[in-house]
């Protein structure tokens, strides 16, 4: 199980961050020291460790949301991938689908 989380969470960044090599590198090298630095924690603990990985990877997932700078427009771009958490577009308005037609 955590050998697997490992794995998540390095694939996770690897995604995330996919446009930034030098963030990923930082990344990864923080997701292996914190499994080096439990390495040897006692059992009662790495039910929290692996509740946290997992709280970790969610976030990732769901919230980071990575900007390119296009100086052609003067406008950020960005990739956003279908395990986005957010509700509404980015004004805060409802989706489409969730909008009442017009009367």
């Amino acid at each position: 199980q955590v050998l697997s989380l490992f794995r998540k969470l390095l694939r996770t960044q690897k995604t995330v961050f996919e446009r930034d090599v030098e963030l990923q590198s930082r990344v990864s090298l923080e997701i292996r020291t914190k499994f080096k630095e439990r390495a040897n924690a006692p059992e009662h603990q790495i039910e929290d460790f692996i509740k946290e990985g997992e709280e970790t990877d969610a976030f990732l997932r769901e919230n980071v949301v990575q900007a390119e700078y296009n100086p052609q427009t003067g406008n950020y771009t960005q990739k956003l991938r279908p395990d986005h958490a957010w509700e509404g577009d980015i004004t805060g308005r409802p989706l489409e689908e969730d909008r009442q037609p017009n009367k």
